[in-house]
Parts: structure tokens; C-alpha cells; sequence
């Protein structure tokens, strides 16, 4: 559930996004729960309820030691990505961190046009990264699962 605060004529009112469908969100304001129909979403971006993402933290590339030649990283073959195939709802998430998929494999439902769409891991590959929580609205392409 995402949280925000608006300011509207100088009056602050906590906001708390319970669901967030293609024509209707569950919002709280104030505590008051309300069911809000939707009609013009606008941009994409200026819906965005996802929390955001925390920075990245680099670190140094390890140095030498006297008499040893660091090896160049190697690629990294098959990582990739489970992407949101059009604008939606998670509804279900199938997979945890750590799991082992298949290509074709079922790891996350999502609501979107007013039907339940399966969302397939594109190739094999172990669960880095969740990038979803259910009930998240998602956009086209946005990255949903992280694989390695």
C-alpha cells in the first residue's frame, strides 16, 4: 500500500492507495475510505504510486595484489528480466527470491483491460530480485523480476 500526502488549498490530507485498477482505485484519505472512478490518467508517470527505488551503492573494484593479474569480469550469461507486458495491476506474485525458473514458467499474475493475464519468465533463470509487491500498478515495460 502506498502513501502519499497532497496539499490541497493549503489543507494536508494523507492519502493511503489501497487498490489501483484500470477504472477505479481504493484510496483512504484522512481515514475516510473512498472508491474513485477513473478518468484521465494523463501521463503515464504522473500516476507513478511505486515507492522509489533506493540508490544504487558502488563499490571500488578490488585492487591487485603484487604478483596477481585481476581477471576481467566475465559476462554473465542469461541475466535478464521478467517485464510488465502493458499497463496493470499485480494481483499475485507466483515466485519468490531465490527460486529457480523456467522460459515459459508462470511467475506473477496481473490484472490489466479487466482480465487476468499470466506473466511468463522469458528464460530460465534464478529469482535475484522482486521489483513488485501485489496490489503495485505497473506501466508497460516496467521491469517486474530481476534473473540471474
Amino acid at each position: 500500500m502506498k502513501e502519499i500526502t497532497l496539499e490541497i488549498n493549503g489543507k494536508e490530507y494523507k492519502v493511503k492507495v489501497q487498490e489501483f485498477g484500470a477504472e477505479k482505485a481504493k484510496l483512504s484519505v484522512n481515514g475516510t475510505e473512498y472508491t474513485v472512478g477513473l478518468k484521465d490518467l494523463g501521463e503515464p508517470k504522473a500516476l507513478d504510486i511505486r515507492p522509489a527505488a533506493p540508490p544504487l551503492k558502488r563499490q571500488p573494484a578490488p585492487a591487485a595484489k603484487e604478483g596477481e593479474t585481476l581477471r576481467k569480469p566475465r559476462e554473465v550469461v542469461g541475466s535478464g528480466h521478467v517485464t510488465a507486458p502493458l499497463p496493470g495491476l499485480i494481483l499475485e506474485i507466483l515466485v519468490k527470491e531465490g527460486d529457480m525458473v523456467k522460459a515459459g514458467q508462470d511467475v506473477l499474475i496481473m490484472e490489466a483491460m479487466k482480465m487476468e493475464n499470466e506473466v511468463q519468465s522469458p528464460q530460465e533463470g534464478t529469482v535475484k530480485e522482486i521489483k513488485v509487491r501485489r496490489g503495485d500498478s505497473v506501466y508497460e515495460g516496467d521491469i517486474l523480476i530481476v534473473l540471474e
